[in-house]
C-alpha cells in the first residue's frame, strides 16, 4: 500500500480498538522485511497523530 493507506488503516485500528482505553498499538514481528520505510514512517506518524499520548 501507500503511506495514505497506512495513515488510513492506522486511523480505523484506533477508531475501532481504543475507545474505553487500554489499546496498545505495537507492529511487533507482523512488519515484513520488504515494507517501504515510507510506510513505517506513515505507521508512527499517524499514531502520534491521531493516538492518545
Amino acid at each position: 500500500g501507500t503511506p495514505d493507506e497506512v495513515r488510513r488503516e492506522v486511523l480505523e485500528r484506533l477508531e475501532i480498538l481504543s475507545p474505553g482505553g487500554g489499546f496498545v498499538f505495537n507492529p511487533i514481528h507482523n512488519v515484513q522485511a520488504k515494507t517501504p520505510v515510507e510506510n513505517l514512517l506513515a505507521m508512527f506518524e499517524a499514531l502520534r497523530e491521531f493516538g492518545r499520548p
